[in-house]
């Protein structure tokens, strides 16, 4: 079973839910967002500047390229800017949306969220563990406002 159909298991969401891939060429799921054009996504655009609405997606999964070495030697790209891409990725998602981001270090909190669940996820022998952050927006987070918070579980 590929990951990401457990992920909207554990979320409880469906593959019908508003989901966005801005990385996400290959994605199996959602609207998938790339530059390149040649990973045939749904739309072509820059996930630091998302051609979507405010409050749209349900979920926003965030796979960039985990260094500047990888976005320039893999994707011929410029280094991505984690506080640019994930503000975006804040201001496209719902309230009570989630924003999932794979990296294979453990990244900060973003801004405008809580995180709720880090997963450590082995793809294959050898390899480096991806940390898989789940965070999830509301409001009092999305106003900047502080409070307690409390993890949920499924």
């Amino acid at each position: 079973m590929h990951f990401e159909s457990r992920l909207l298991d554990l979320l409880k969401l469906t593959p019908g839910h508003m989901i966005l891939q801005p990385f996400g060429g290959k994605a199996e799921y959602g609207i998938r967002l790339d530059m390149d054009m040649g990973v045939s996504p749904d739309i072509i655009a820059d996930a630091h500047y998302l051609p979507f609405r405010d409050n749209t997606f349900d979920l926003v999964i965030l796979d960039p390229p985990y260094s500047d070495k990888l976005a320039k030697d893999m994707y011929k790209a410029e280094p991505p800017k984690f506080k640019l891409y994930s503000k975006e990725a804040v201001r496209v998602l719902k309230n009570g949306g989630y924003l999932v981001m794979y990296h294979f270090l453990a990244m900060p909190s973003i801004r405008g969220t809580r995180t709720v669940y880090r997963i450590f996820m082995e793809t294959r022998k050898w390899h480096r563990l991806r940390c898989v952050h789940i965070h999830k927006k509301d409001n009092c987070f999305a106003m900047g406002i502080r409070g307690q918070s409390i993890m949920e579980l499924p």
